[in-house]
């Protein structure tokens, strides 16, 4: 009987089958984990005004919840009817 050395095959298996690894992220939303950052300059929160044109929080363009200047959420899963262009 022949002998078989396993990590041989152990290793032809793995180059076989791709590795994916998940990006890290670096500024996830609170809620839903997807990524924030976009670049060192900009993000992709998107700003929420009030009547007066000031910013009163954010909101998560993938779960669409909403968040204070503070970081605390408002609403959760873009509940209220916010609309408007960007």
């Amino acid at each position: 009987m022949e002998k078989r050395n396993f990590s041989e095959q152990s290793q032809k298996n793995q180059k076989k089958y791709k590795k994916t690894k998940r990006k890290e992220i670096k500024d996830p939303c609170t809620v839903c984990d997807e990524e924030l950052y976009l670049n060192d300059v900009y993000t992709q929160r998107v700003g929420l005004l009030n009547d007066y044109e000031e910013v009163v929080g954010w909101m998560c363009p993938h779960c669409k919840s909403e968040f204070d200047s503070d970081g605390k959420i408002k609403n959760l899963g873009g509940t209220s009817n916010i609309s408007g262009e960007a």
